[in-house]
């Protein structure tokens, strides 16, 4: 591919129009609009060119006409607000499709009855009698407990009275934990007998005997043994990734980062390249072989790992990171502090997903080879743990662009090492306004410390890069509209009552924008080609239906992509919607 650097085309182009020499001929160009390019060099336009996958020209309108021909489609977009494609920095678009093609509940958006509806539905409409999986389930309690906000116990008996004949695996909305029925638990042999495996747990009630819960890596043997009955290749394709990354563009995105990659993940990925069939640029983080448990998945990860330049794809598959998973959820009570729990003296929260010396050790080593680390650090020691190994490698000279993913509890005497150590902060803006989760973690850790939470105003004061991510299907939907309206307001969108901690820690609509743009661009390293709308640049934009700089904060969350356009592609055009 040319790599086509935008100080030679700008000075190309002052040398065209001096001369009286006709530029290029644009493929399109697009003029009448409102353009907000994320260029800080220069922040609005009224019209830009498009010359095969880059723009060619950004400004005012009459700066296009040099690029006009007797071919070029001229498109007047009548004052309608475009942005940058949005770059998605957290999202799991394997898990979303096995929801798709399982079970996908939105807990936020349906009622107990309905839930258990289509599960007992799709029990029967799932062919055979192999695994049955899905999510997400509500925050999954311990002791048996109901499930959050539903009339029904956290317990296997849940499951046994809509799925019976074949194993059920659903995860609750934090991604760390599963609920079995109890053919799942024969098949794994899960008894009272089971001891908790190296960073997980097996919930067992007063008597010692398995409720169906599974935490953390507990979690994972199950996931395990249900993956191996689910599709892949065309079938997955065709059924759980092309749908997925529909809904991504719809939303508006143009690039994401799948942060927990899998092998077959990747295959799918560059056969889908190969076959022209990508619409949004992948970044891949993939899973450290610590996260499988198996032979199978440990050597399927270490390959993929050792052979990740296999996968490169130009401008759209990137494979050169690796996550790695150090505590759990906050909901979940998995998150590790530097401080204890409220009313102890000593639980610090965890257990810790991963060994924290292994992660130091492969850190260091991946660190050296050029692979890029983002890290999921949730409770303030995680956090902590993670800054303190990336210092060490700053020290042996790094200049790679590691993350912290979701970065929740921040404590305050690490805040200033994000940018000393430049590290991207990568929030999960989804969780900013109330969930039934934060609920627990207020209870488990008092106001004092939830008060610290995604500090985003403060970070972004001192350079800090930030990129956002939904964490889907965590979170219900990647809109992002709800979450750029929140990481503003820092209520529920449209506004209520109820707000998340620290509203001075709400950020301007010019900085939430930069997040989901340059922001994830940044993250990803793909600064230089995405993530603004300028000159040499990747011609990845959106249209939308109302420009946010004009309509009442609580109103932003309303907004609706119109078109999706990815290296002058259109990937979603909203009004050919069958």
């Amino acid at each position: 591919a040319v790599m086509w650097k935008a100080s030679t085309i700008v000075a190309s182009l002052i040398l065209v129009i001096a001369s009286g020499v006709k530029a290029e001929t644009a493929d399109t160009v697009y003029v009448n609009a409102s353009v907000y390019t994320v260029n800080e060099s220069a922040l609005w336009a009224e019209a830009f060119a498009v010359v095969g996958d880059r723009f060619v020209a950004v400004g005012k309108e009459k700066d296009m006409k040099a690029f006009i021909g007797d071919q070029t489609r001229i498109v007047d977009l009548d004052g309608q607000f475009v942005l940058p494609g949005l770059v998605e920095d957290h999202v799991h678009p394997d898990m979303v499709a096995e929801n798709r093609m399982g079970v996908s509940i939105q807990p936020s958006e349906m009622d107990w009855p309905e839930q258990a509806e289509l599960i007992k539905s799709m029990a029967t409409q799932v062919p055979g009698k192999s695994w049955l999986v899905g999510g997400n389930l509500n925050w999954l309690a311990d002791n048996g407990e109901n499930i959050v906000d539903a009339p029904v116990p956290s317990h296997y008996s849940t499951l046994d009275a809509l799925v019976s004949g074949r194993p059920a695996m659903l995860w609750d909305i934090g991604g760390h934990a599963v609920l079995l029925n109890s053919v799942a638990m024969a098949k794994l042999q899960i008894t009272a007998g089971t001891p908790n495996p190296e960073g997980g747990v097996i919930v067992k009630d007063a008597q010692g005997i398995p409720t169906g819960v599974l935490r953390e890596t507990a979690a994972n043997h199950a996931y395990e043994a249900a993956l191996k009955e689910l599709p892949r290749g065309k079938e997955l394709i065709d059924r759980g990734i092309k749908p997925v990354f529909d809904q991504l563009n719809r939303f508006g995105f143009t690039a994401i980062s799948d942060v927990w990659a899998r092998f077959y993940m990747l295959d799918a990925y560059r056969d889908m390249f190969d076959a022209g069939e990508l619409t949004v640029r992948v970044r891949a983080y993939i899973a450290d072989p610590i996260e499988w448990k198996s032979p199978e998945w440990k050597q399927g990860a270490e390959k993929a790992i050792a052979n990740h330049q296999n996968y490169y794809r130009e401008n759209w598959l990137d494979a050169s990171g690796v996550k790695f998973v150090l505590d759990g959820s906050a909901g979940g009570q998995t998150i590790i502090m530097v401080e204890p729990y409220e009313g102890t003296t000593d639980v610090h929260g965890g257990p810790w997903r991963n060994d924290p010396e292994y992660f130091r050790e492969k850190f260091l080593e991946y660190d050296a080879r050029g692979i890029t680390i983002k890290s999921h650090g949730v409770g303030s020691q995680s956090i902590r743990t993670i800054l303190d190994v990336i210092e060490e490698a700053r020290e042996r000279g790094s200049k790679l662009r590691h993350s912290v993913a979701h970065a929740v509890l921040i404590h305050p005497d690490d805040r200033q090492r994000f940018s000393e150590l430049d590290v991207v902060a990568e929030f999960s803006p989804y969780f900013w306004y109330p969930v039934p989760g934060w609920d627990i973690v207020r209870e488990e850790l008092g106001q004092r410390r939830l008060d610290w939470a995604f500090p985003f105003n403060t970070l972004q004061k001192s350079g800090v890069h930030i990129s956002v991510g939904s964490d889907w299907p965590v979170a219900d939907s990647p809109n992002p509209f709800l979450s750029i309206e929140s990481m503003i307001t820092r209520k529920v969108p449209g506004g209520d009552s109820r707000a998340f901690p620290l509203e001075s820690e709400g950020v301007s609509l010019e900085v939430a924008i930069r997040a989901f743009t340059m922001g994830g661009a940044y993250a990803q390293g793909r600064d230089t080609q995405i993530g603004s709308i300028e000159t040499g640049k990747l011609a990845d934009f959106v249209i939308l239906d109302q420009n946010p700089f004009e309509v009442d904060v609580y109103n932003i969350h309303k907004t609706r992509v119109q078109k999706t356009v990815v290296g002058g592609r259109t990937v979603y055009q909203a009004n050919s919607e069958g």
